[in-house]
């Protein structure tokens, strides 16, 4: 499961952060998380969102910019495959600010141990299409999702495998009992990721993860991911706004959804790159597929 979405900081992006409320009584960490992975989202999702960066300070005990943030509002369209909808093709266009309108992102998630993400970054103004891959198979992805704090790591599909769990204690976060899980990679996962750890708050009922903490390759603090604003939508939870702060360099990116829709029928030629580069394709597909937002 992706850091963004399944696992629910993720949620952000592709499948976000949506569950079945069904209680689970494991005591697990592994089982806790496999729960967390196979939870209700959808088969397929519609979204339109609104992407805030900007740099932060501490005013009156709260975070707030202190200076004009970089605002960009994009649809994202999902869909899973695979008999148990564990593989996942979603595609991301910016329509705000105008002279960014049409860059768009291609994301192919496998559930395959040991198969990446596939991703793919369009450049509009370029006309080019540009695979974005690591320096080395043992080096992890660099760079950020249109210049915020979300990385490109942060969207992959995450594999439990490549993982060891365990359950730190338990509490009360934001008035919902949670279990407190700690996530390592294993050796072979550890050269290709940018995190050496993660800390999770999962929701004992919800299955969500309301607050993460990402370590660097260091050790050290690096990321604090919190997700607010949960409701229900067609019996599905939905997180919808998720705030990723970078504790190194004091940035923070809201992550905000403000149309959605589930079960929407989508094409799979739309989730290849001719919705990147063919213009008239993309735009009469989004039209359709954005009408059922609500």
């Amino acid at each position: 499961m992706s850091w963004i979405s399944r696992l629910g900081i993720s949620g952000l992006l592709f499948g976000m952060f949506w569950a079945g409320a069904v209680p689970l009584m494991a005591q697990d960490a592994r089982e806790i998380m496999e729960q967390v992975r196979d939870r209700e989202d959808g088969r397929t999702e519609v979204s339109r969102m609104k992407l805030v960066t900007c740099r932060t300070i501490k005013r009156d005990g709260r975070l707030v910019c202190a200076e004009e943030p970089r605002i960009k509002l994009f649809e994202s369209v999902r869909k899973d495959y695979g008999t148990d909808e564990q593989d996942s093709r979603s595609v991301m266009i910016i329509r705000e600010p105008a002279d960014e309108r049409g860059i768009g992102f291609l994301q192919y998630d496998h559930s395959e141990q040991g198969q990446d993400s596939d991703q793919w970054m369009y450049l509009a103004a370029l006309n080019k299409v540009k695979r974005i891959v690591a320096g080395s198979p043992d080096e992890p992805k660099t760079g950020s999702f249109f210049g915020s704090e979300i990385g490109y790591e942060d969207l992959e599909n995450r594999h439990l495998d490549d993982y060891v769990y365990r359950i730190v204690k338990e509490e009360t976060w934001q008035q919902r009992p949670c279990w407190i899980i700690e996530s390592r990679p294993v050796p072979e996962r550890s050269s290709r990721s940018n995190y050496s750890r993660s800390i999770q708050w999962v929701d004992q009922e919800r299955l969500l993860n309301l607050k993460t903490l990402l370590y660097d390759r260091q050790g050290q603090p690096l990321k604090q991911i919190l997700a607010t604003q949960v409701e229900q939508q067609e019996g599905i939870w939905v997180t919808r706004q998720l705030h990723v702060f970078n504790v190194q360099t004091r940035r923070q990116t809201s992550m905000v959804i403000e149309a959605l829709a589930f079960n929407v029928e989508v094409a799979d030629e739309f989730l290849t790159q001719r919705a990147l580069t063919d213009a008239a394709f993309r735009e009469g597909t989004l039209q359709q597929l954005t009408r059922q937002l609500r």
